[in-house]
């Protein structure tokens, strides 16, 4: 249903800004006269993604998330590539009576008469973020020209033929078909016969293409020259980094490479620059997590830990808080490993090991700085704990990260850092554990009939039953939006120790982590794998998936 707000005050209703924002972006408009939405965007109060989001609702209209769609070839052909960058357009699908197309400029009445009459067809407008729009329309249009694989696969068939291959336009094959399908980490592994390239996306590796064995020292070569790492040197594991820009977009990328038996393996993290990610909503935390999470970001001092193992999304939770804390009131300042997205109006530093700017040298430096919240990207060794809980019990909320595998595992691993439990106790404000399971696909998911008896078989609690009377569980299918995978993006499972009065004093008296977790429980603590059932029950994940990422 159409609103009819302004777009700052519906950005307010959805708790995306604040009202003090809202005026820091209108002083600003007074010297710089842009559209409002703009200026939001650009002082990082707000996300193109959820402008979009209050567009549609103004509008009465369809949000969508592009990361989740794949356009119809037939549906991009009706356009011109040109047309669509153009006018800031992406065809999304066409039938027999409707043309379905994103846009976040809804009320362009040329380019929707264009449309009717290009496609002989009823538009339907739907709301996508804009910056989405611009880089996914580059993407699949590049793809409708250019296919990628086709292109690989004719490197494959010279390579066979003995026939010169141009290996920089390899590697760049391989970067631009990982970007296209939103994978994080590339792996290419020689074995006996072939190279093999695997995809990780959404937390699973994908194998996607064989490629023949002589090409393998080419290939790791080209990466090491960009990567600045030494070719010459094939017998000790090497780090290095390089930037690379496909369709207009910046990427950086970290690579590792390790000596194998039939080898050098090679590893890319891509780090792409969505800022659309770090949004609280997007966790997809169910509401009484959101508002603990909310409750404790918002504190004064104490000290709240996010944990977890490599690659449970525990940089993107740190990023969406500090979007939370109102930073033109607050000086908040952060040491990072590295910088993966700046905001303004945040004092950002970078981990800097060869000048001796350490986690631990950046927080005695920030106490000089007059702080009232600290982000520490990670608590690696004792003396940057200390230094941590000491700031968080001397006025300072503290952000920051620990690899453990569960809320209530984090006390004995501050302890094993020489971190007395009393100071654990007074300085920890919350711990909250949480893992990344994939989401079923919405275009191809299906029911599976399953009964409470059943349910309660498989290890989910009577009350979360009595919860969700009127539960869906759904399985995994494939369909081409999903890469036929049965899956399509990823969302948090969290477990959140609160630590109260009761549960400090334990912690102080030295209690055992199951007398802790006891208490945890009977103040409400959820497991991490009871959270990752009530998903299963809402139709968002799968059994499959919670046995993956919870023992």
């Amino acid at each position: 249903m159409a609103q009819n707000k302004p777009i700052g005050q519906l950005l307010k209703d959805l708790g995306f800004i604040t009202e003090e924002q809202i005026q820091v972006a209108l002083d600003v408009q007074k010297a710089n006269p842009k559209f409002l939405g703009e200026i939001l965007e650009e002082l990082d109060f707000v996300t193109s993604a959820e402008i979009a989001q209050a567009i549609a609702i103004q509008h009465g209209l369809e949000y969508i998330n592009l990361e989740h769609i794949v356009p119809s070839p037939e549906a991009l052909k009706i356009v011109p590539k040109d047309v669509a960058i153009t006018k800031n357009i992406l065809p999304i699908n066409i039938d027999d009576t409707t043309f379905t197309v994103a846009t976040q400029e809804v009320n362009d009445l040329m380019t929707l008469d264009y449309l009717r009459k290009v496609s002989k067809r009823q538009v339907k407008f739907v709301v996508g973020d804009r910056k989405m729009i611009a880089r996914y329309a580059e993407i699949f249009y590049y793809q409708l020209d250019n296919p990628i694989e086709t292109e690989i696969e004719e490197i494959v068939k010279r390579a066979l033929e003995n026939r010169d291959i141009n290996i920089p336009r390899l590697v760049n094959l391989l970067l631009n078909s990982a970007i296209k399908d939103r994978a994080t980490d590339i792996h290419i592994t020689p074995e006996s016969m072939t190279t093999h390239v695997f995809y990780r996306i959404d937390g699973v590796l994908a194998h996607y293409y064989s490629l023949p064995l002589t090409l393998h020292p080419q290939m790791v070569a080209r990466i090491k020259i960009i990567s600045d790492l030494d070719i010459s040197e094939q017998r000790k594991p090497q780090d290095g980094a390089f930037s690379y820009n496909f369709l207009n977009e910046e990427f950086d990328l970290r690579v590792s490479t390790l000596p194998t038996n039939f080898g050098e393996n090679v590893v890319m993290r891509l780090l792409g620059k969505n800022s659309s990610l770090f949004n609280l909503g997007n966790l997809g935390l169910n509401e009484t997590n959101a508002k603990k999470v909310e409750k404790y970001f918002l504190k004064p001092y104490g000290i709240i830990l996010i944990v977890g193992p490599t690659g449970s999304g525990k940089t993107t939770t740190l990023y969406s808080a500090l979007r939370k804390i109102d930073s033109l009131k607050k000086n908040v300042m952060t040491i990072e490993d590295p910088i993966e997205y700046k905001f303004s109006f945040i004092r950002q530093t970078q981990l800097n090991v060869k000048a001796g700017y350490t986690f631990d040298v950046a927080i005695r430096s920030f106490m000089r700085q007059d702080p009232d919240v600290m982000l520490v990207g990670e608590i690696r060794d004792e003396e940057t704990a200390e230094l941590a809980i000491r700031a968080s019990i001397t006025g300072h909320l503290v952000l920051s990260t620990l690899h453990t595998n569960d809320a209530v595992g984090t006390i004995p691993r501050l302890e094993d850092m020489k971190i007395p439990p009393y100071l654990i106790g007074s300085g920890l404000l919350a711990v909250i554990a949480q893992r990344l399971v994939r989401k079923l696909c919405e275009h191809c998911k299906e029911k599976v009939e399953i009964s409470k008896d059943e349910l309660l078989e498989r290890g989910i609690p009577q009350e979360l039953l009595d919860k969700h009377p009127n539960y869906t569980v759904y399985k995994a299918v494939g369909c081409q939006h999903c890469r036929n995978t049965g899956y399509n993006g990823r969302i948090a499972i969290v477990e959140i120790l609160e630590v109260d009065s009761k549960i400090e004093s334990l912690i102080a008296s030295d209690a055992s982590t199951l007398e802790i977790q006891k208490e945890a429980l009977k103040n409400g603590m959820v497991l991490l794998k009871d959270d990752g059932y009530e998903k299963v029950l809402t139709g968002v994940t799968t059994f499959d998936e919670i046995a993956r990422v919870v023992n």
